[in-house]
């Protein structure tokens, strides 16, 4: 029984079925990705619609925008400030969900977080310049 399995499975007939069955599911992750991606890139996007926005979604891709910026080293901080960026997705978030409650809750902390960390960067910063000027 299990050699018929083998023979059939050797077939050219089942290796073509296999490789269509492996070619559709790449398609249908590489398609997945496009449409999250799309969608993420949509979310960001400036100006966009009260009617558009999809709140706990946004409020997902801003606080991992934000836990990224947390993990950036001094260096490359100090070259590409977003931290201005961020801020702006925040007030325009917040503007776009004034009912929902939770989500504002929510994006109030992440700024408060923000905000801290970006003192706490600036403290760096000017310790980093002292030592330096020594």
């Amino acid at each position: 029984m299990i050699a018929r399995a083998l023979k059939r499975s050797s077939s050219p007939r089942g290796l073509r079925f296999s490789s269509w069955v492996q070619l559709v599911g790449v398609l249908v992750i590489i398609l997945f990705g496009v449409v999250a991606v799309g969608r993420g890139l949509a979310q960001q996007r400036p100006g966009l619609a009260p009617s558009e926005v999809d709140c706990r979604y946004r409020v997902r891709l801003i606080r991992d925008r934000v836990v990224a910026l947390t993990l950036r080293s001094p260096s490359f901080r100090d070259r590409d400030p977003q931290e201005d960026v961020v801020l702006n997705l925040i007030r325009e978030t917040q503007a776009a969900c004034t009912a929902d409650a939770a989500s504002l809750q929510t994006l109030d902390r992440i700024e408060e977080q923000l905000r801290a960390h970006v003192q706490q960067n600036a403290r760096e910063s000017e310790v980093r310049r002292e030592l330096l000027a020594l």
